[in-house]
């Protein structure tokens, strides 16, 4: 093989090397300038419902007990787009609104619905028994009970400007990124936009 066939060769695998970077890390690179640039990205991007955490929040990796008593990491819940509510075993009337919230949008969402996993922290055991009977009605719901002395600082990175997290509803991305909440009372339907908005900006997860 001559030099310049060699030379030839050499520039074209370099080129599809690059077209393959591109293919590929383009998606993880818009979510990032997505996350850092949302003021920039015109009224589709920015009128965003929720309360954008900005700088957004890594969650803590703590150990974490399901209520069947089955034992992950946090950063086991990494990989998909989490909607997380924080709440009591005597499930109230937000709780309960929450609760059908969470099933509601991930339902709505179509196809898309294996990029998102519905999280519950419960803050008390009190009516353990009662709420085991409410979650017959929302299966898949991951819902993890106070157990070791980092719980309650883990649930405390849910907040905004130190406000109460009970009852709130919460966003954390792939990487485990704590990045917008919702107050008790939220709007489902604009919910539901938020969500369809960033899972359409980003291929992460």
């Amino acid at each position: 093989m001559s030099p310049e066939n060699t030379a030839g060769n050499k520039k074209r695998s370099t080129r599809t090397l690059w077209i393959m970077v591109l293919l590929f890390g383009l998606p993880y690179v818009a979510a990032f300038y997505f996350y850092f640039n949302r003021d920039t990205l015109g009224p589709e991007m920015a009128s965003n419902y929720g309360t954008i955490i900005t700088p957004a929040r890594p969650i803590l990796n703590v150990p974490l007990t399901r209520i069947d008593n089955t034992k992950i990491s946090s950063s086991d819940l990494k990989g998909k787009w989490l909607l997380v509510s924080i709440g009591s075993s005597y499930c109230n009337r937000e709780c309960m609104d929450n609760l059908y919230k969470l099933r509601q949008i991930k339902k709505a969402v179509g196809q898309e619905h294996k990029r998102i996993r519905k999280v519950f922290f419960l803050k008390d055991t009190g009516n353990l028994g009662e709420f085991k009977k409410l979650l017959k009605e929302y299966h898949g719901m991951d819902v993890f009970i106070p157990e070791g002395k980092d719980y309650f600082k883990f649930l405390s990175g849910f907040h905004y400007q130190g406000g109460e997290v009970k009852d709130g509803v919460f966003i954390v991305d792939p990487l485990g990124n704590y990045m917008m909440m919702y107050p008790p009372g939220a709007d489902a339907m604009k919910m539901l936009r938020d969500v369809e908005r960033l899972l359409k900006v980003s291929r992460i997860g």
